[in-house]
């Protein structure tokens, strides 16, 4: 038996409108798919590739951070050099002054220079990048050595010097001082050299950690990033200057004068080699960092090639895509017009 079935114009009208929402929904996608040159659904588009994807994402993040924390170490690397070479700089001034003169004429350009090499030493330590002191190790919010230090350091060798000998620096019982006297007392051993050791310098004038702080500066490696104003070349030159400035040098007979300016010449030679070493050891992170840094750029490139492969799309094909569905959009509104002019009204006569 046949049978027939009944088409309403309403049908007719809704046919096209009911893909119009689907049509837009896609126009949306592929306009945002040209927009950003990426998959507009990833999870769609890839399937169980996402994860492959969200993982070079992630390490290509931790190599942008990687990069950004290396730029800050080879600020506070670049920083401490500076500031080195010029204390260094300072101290083989005042050494070559000393050795040019004869021993007798010494005293009065070591007091001189003594006292501005100390302040211009402390300040450098207080040496800042990035809002860190670069000399603190691991303490860097605080600065290394605080205000005043130059006058106590200064105040306490005269204190030993008083307690020793039984007279004031520069007064008139300095010049019975002997030699061998002044030799003990400048000695490593002596009174003066415990003003300067690790524990009493750490109490008496630095805020600094001894502990130098460590850079992660790519995926495997890991090096030391800074310096500490602890170091025994800054505590050496400290000595140096101090006994320079506040042992009244100029009052002690030739003997005690040539012992302390002898010391002084020692300790700014050794402090020298010292600055030598660390600026050598800084060097070398900083050759890691930029190695690192050229590594990390070949693993982000390849990274992005594979993420732009799994994620990118073709823009020539979404714009045929985006003009495909305006066009079948377009289509769509004229044909659901036309429908809605059909009426049986117009056909009978």
């Amino acid at each position: 038996m046949m049978t027939t079935s009944f088409i309403s114009s309403l049908t007719f009208w809704n046919a096209p409108r009911s893909g119009l929402s689907r049509m837009q929904s896609d126009l949306a996608t592929a306009n945002a798919e040209i927009a950003s040159g990426r998959r507009a659904d990833l999870g769609l588009a890839l399937g169980t590739g996402v994860g492959r994807s969200l993982g070079l994402r992630q390490s290509a993040d931790e190599i942008a951070s990687l990069k950004d924390s290396n730029g800050v170490a080879a600020l506070r690397l670049s920083t401490s050099q500076t500031a080195l070479a010029q204390i260094q700089k300072a101290a083989d001034a005042m050494s070559a002054a000393l050795v040019g003169l004869p021993s007798g004429e010494r005293a009065g350009t070591a007091d001189n220079t003594g006292t501005s090499n100390l302040d211009a030493l402390l300040a450098g330590l207080n040496a800042s990048a990035g809002g860190q002191y670069v000399f603190g190790g691991t303490n860097t919010r605080e600065s290394p050595i605080p205000e005043g230090r130059a006058a106590a350091i200064k105040a306490a060798v005269a204190a030993a010097f008083q307690a020793t000998f039984g007279t004031a620096p520069g007064s008139a019982g300095a010049a019975a001082i002997t030699a061998p006297q002044m030799e003990a007392f400048l000695s490593d051993s002596g009174p003066v050299a415990a003003l300067f050791s690790d524990a009493a310098w750490q109490t008496d004038v630095s805020q600094a950690s001894s502990r130098t702080l460590t850079a992660r500066i790519s995926l495997s490696e890991s090096v030391a990033s800074s310096a500490s104003a602890n170091a025994a070349p800054f505590r050496g030159l400290a000595m140096a200057y101090a006994i320079a400035s506040a042992t009244g040098l100029s009052a002690l007979s030739s003997g005690a004068q040539e012992a302390a300016t002898n010391r002084v010449l020692g300790l700014l030679g050794t402090a020298s080699g010292g600055l030598v070493t660390q600026q050598a050891d800084l060097g070398r992170t900083q050759a890691k960092v930029t190695a690192a840094n050229a590594r990390l750029d070949s693993q982000a490139k390849l990274l992005g090639g594979e993420i732009n492969r799994l994620e990118s799309v073709d823009p020539a094909e979404a714009k045929s895509r985006v003009d495909a569905l305006t066009t079948q959009i377009q289509m769509s509104y004229a044909l659901t017009a036309q429908l809605r002019q059909l009426s049986l009204v117009s056909f009978i006569s």
